[in-house]
């Protein structure tokens, strides 16, 4: 296993590259506050493949540089690690944040994925929720990450996952904590200006879409819109959840993974 940081021409990424060498590899972006040990619960559904997994600009052991970023700057870094680490193409998952990444990196960068997947994320953002996420991102600047901790919590997991405190759960929970006002201002920015919407035709990949309906993050016909956007594109379910969905059945979602690359491999 390969692990550590690496330049990437602009900043220095940390990554993980692990599993058999020469086979095809699944790079894996995690959601927005978190880093690349959110998938620590799902790497079974990877065996057989080399997996790659990092931290987000701002994220994490990765750099973390002031100023507002760009989803197009986001997918430049993948661009960019891939590069350093001589991979010409790989099977792509991101998460909420990760997908909106991925997105991009599908209509910016298309040689570089052989098949996406895009988990619990939007195409899109209201100019309400737009405001919603500035003023959060407000709030994290002049509070301290602690003051926007628990409302988050609350729209990524279930009362029950609380309750039962779910490792996923754990995990995030602790995750968050450590995340910067600065990142979360920084990051916040490029999701504020997602707009994908009417260039979804343009990914042409094999594309498996994994949504929620109680998701408040990404509403159910807007996931609906996306699979139907992206030729030949599935779409699958995970519930009951809301918009951390594969925290919250990992089991169920390592099936849903696992078979797709099956598929596409």
């Amino acid at each position: 296993m390969a692990t550590g940081r690496i330049n990437t021409g602009e900043i220095e990424m940390f990554h993980e590259l692990s599993g058999p060498e020469g086979a095809p590899v699944v790079c894996l972006n995690h959601c927005f506050g978190s880093d690349h040990g959110y998938w620590d619960h799902h790497l079974d559904a990877f065996e057989g493949f080399r997996v790659l997994r990092y931290d987000t600009r701002g994220h994490g052991e990765s750099d973390a540089p002031a100023g507002h970023y760009s989803l197009s700057m986001l997918a430049g870094d993948v661009a960019g690690l891939l590069d350093a680490l001589s991979i010409d193409r790989v099977h792509f998952c991101g998460v909420s944040m990760g997908g909106m990444i991925a997105q991009i990196l599908a209509l910016e960068h298309p040689e570089r994925l052989a098949s996406l997947m895009l988990v619990n994320t939007t195409c899109e953002y209201t100019e309400a929720q737009r405001v919603l996420w500035r003023a959060r991102a407000d709030m994290a600047l002049a509070d301290g990450i602690e003051a926007v901790h628990a409302v988050l919590m609350d729209r990524w997991f279930t009362q029950d996952a609380a309750e039962r405190q779910l490792p996923g759960y754990r995990y995030m929970a602790e995750t968050f904590r450590r995340f910067k006002p600065s990142s979360f201002d920084s990051v916040i920015e490029a999701m504020r200006g997602l707009d994908t919407t009417a260039r979804l035709p343009g990914i042409k990949v094999p594309t498996m879409v994994i949504a929620t309906p109680d998701d408040p993050g990404a509403p159910t016909e807007t996931s609906k819109k996306m699979a139907a956007a992206i030729p030949g594109a599935s779409l699958q379910w995970l519930e009951p959840a809301r918009h951390l969905a594969t925290l919250e059945h990992p089991e169920r979602f390592n099936a849903l993974a696992r078979d797709f690359l099956a598929r596409v491999r």
